[in-house]
């Protein structure tokens, strides 16, 4: 008895990680264009023509709220906490 209860709950816990394998999105890929923006590593971010990024791009500072939803063709930018560009990511 304890070895069949045991077993359904090790499948249900496979079938939780496949489902979250499933909702997390793909490894990064540059399908932003942020190969084009990697100058900007270690700028400051106020310095940064804002009119040169792409449409819907972002500039992201530590503790800022920003919208979850998953889009592959948003430049994201990411500062520290001195206001620097730390990184660039597509999602």
């Amino acid at each position: 008895m304890r070895a069949a209860l045991l077993g359904i709950l090790l499948l249900g816990a496979c079938a939780t990680s496949e489902e979250r394998a499933q909702s997390t999105p793909p490894a990064a890929e540059d399908t932003c264009g942020m190969a084009n923006f990697r100058h900007l590593i270690g700028t400051d971010s106020a310095a940064i023509d804002r009119a040169a990024l792409p449409a819907g791009a972002r500039i992201i500072a530590p503790n800022d709220a920003v919208t979850m939803d998953y889009r592959v063709e948003r430049l994201n930018i990411r500062t520290d906490a001195g206001g620097r560009v730390a990184e660039l990511g597509c999602f």
